[in-house]
């Protein structure tokens, strides 16, 4: 079965006239409810009113999503267009959907090399003013063993809580461990190492899905400091044995220099 991004199967019939290469996207499976101030950061994202995605406020007027929550793409297209800022909303820090702080986007952007491969895949969206929240920063240089492989991460998102199913009222986490480079090509065959990490059981069982997109997955530094590590890019189903989450891998240097480029203080 074909990977698929994990946004919201909304949005394919919503911009069907747009003639996106849209697929289903995916939410969190086997979490739990995340208690009311445990994540200030967390994002909801949603496109003219249908599409969700997860993000993080990486920045007081930045937020971190995923490349195909931010902009128009397909084989036609040669370079990447992002989605206009008044079609974007944000819903900040809530553990309750559409609850959160609410922030005009001004506008998109991303990384130009998206389109050219199958990485690359975030988004930075520009707050038309700085958030009143505590943002969660991008693991520096310094920090890789925030997400080294074996090391447990937390995800957290909006997505659906099974494999085609509904999104949840209440924003869902869970832990799961960064499986090593090796594991991760074995089970994609697109696997890019430079851009891409994978995280998850190798029994499944836990793992993000549709709607989550652009969510973190986040890492602990040595000095107990949560780090953005990655964020939720794709899978094969979800939760699926020998299927672990694939997030971008935004931590190591290609995408963390991008990231700084453009917001030089969402990177620690």
């Amino acid at each position: 079965m074909k990977a698929l991004h994990r946004f919201s199967i909304a949005f394919a019939a919503a911009t069907s006239s747009l003639a996106l290469a849209a697929a289903p996207s995916h939410a969190i499976v086997g979490g739990t409810d995340a208690p009311a101030g445990a994540y200030p950061s967390i994002v909801e994202v949603t496109l003219a009113k249908s599409f969700l995605c997860t993000g993080t406020l990486v920045a007081p007027d930045w937020v971190l999503t995923a490349g195909h929550c931010g902009s128009i793409t397909g084989a036609a297209i040669a370079t990447p267009i992002a989605f206009p800022g008044v079609l974007i909303d944000v819903s900040i820090g809530s553990n309750k959907s559409g609850a959160g702080e609410s922030v005009p986007v001004s506008y998109a952007t991303i990384p130009p090399a998206y389109l050219a491969t199958q990485g690359h895949d975030i988004t930075l969206l520009k707050l038309s003013r700085p958030s009143t929240l505590t943002p969660t920063k991008v693991a520096g240089a310094s920090e890789t063993a925030a997400w080294a492989a074996g090391t447990v991460g937390t995800i957290v998102g909006w997505g659906a809580t099974s494999e085609g199913g509904d999104t949840p009222d209440t924003l869902q986490h869970a832990q799961v461990p960064v499986t090593t480079d090796a594991f991760c090509g074995g089970a994609y065959s697109n696997f890019e190492v430079s851009t891409m990490l994978c995280a998850g059981y190798p029994e499944g069982g836990i793992d993000t899905c549709q709607g989550d997109s652009g969510g973190p997955l986040y890492g602990t530094t040595a000095a107990g400091e949560r780090r953005v590590v990655g964020a939720t890019s794709f899978g094969e189903g979800c939760a699926r044995p020998g299927k672990p989450g694939v997030y971008a891998r935004v931590g190591d240097t290609e995408l963390r220099d991008w990231i700084r480029s453009v917001a030089p203080a969402a990177v620690s």
